[in-house]
């Protein structure tokens, strides 16, 4: 049986949590177009911890709903949904325009660079194993970013290797 405190409590994150996603909708609104490669990057990378600090907080809230009742547990589980949904594709839209800069000038990258975009090629193959966010995605933005992605990780240079003669 759920307790009302916890109820308040689950409350109040799910609000807090559609305060962060409004606060990630405005901060990539605000995002100018990436000029050259270097400022696409920087902005890139800088998208990701604000995304993952939204995301880890969804899961915390989300190992909390044990302590509600089946049926309210299920309405919260749908929000949560909704919201990862959102938060992907606010994610999917907001780096794609950075990928394409990236692509248009591979040959510029920074050194090190394809290690950032393994990692984001990873993170979008674990997406693609949750199949309830999937669905709710545009399926063409998402399949542009992984073949951008996986292109860039594959083309772009790696950290120099000064240990081997």
């Amino acid at each position: 049986m759920q307790t009302k405190t916890a109820d308040r409590t689950i409350q109040l994150q799910l609000a807090l949590l559609q305060e962060d996603l409004v606060r990630l909708q405005t901060r990539c609104a605000g995002l100018a177009a990436p000029p050259d490669v270097t400022i696409a990057l920087r902005q890139f990378k800088e998208l990701g911890p604000a995304f993952e600090a939204v995301a880890a907080f969804t899961s915390v809230l989300r190992s909390n709903t044990i302590s509600l009742d089946a049926e309210r547990r299920e309405q919260v589980e749908g929000q949560l949904r909704q919201l990862t949904v959102a938060l992907w594709q606010l994610h999917l839209s907001a780096v794609a325009p950075r990928l394409e800069r990236m692509v248009a000038n591979i040959g510029h990258m920074p050194i090190g660079t394809r290690f950032v975009l393994e990692r984001w090629v990873k993170q979008l193959g674990e997406l693609r194993e949750e199949e309830e966010t999937v669905s709710g995605l545009d399926p063409a933005l998402l399949v542009r970013v992984e073949e951008m992605a996986r292109h860039l990780a594959s083309a772009a240079p790696d950290l120099m290797d000064f240990g081997r003669g």
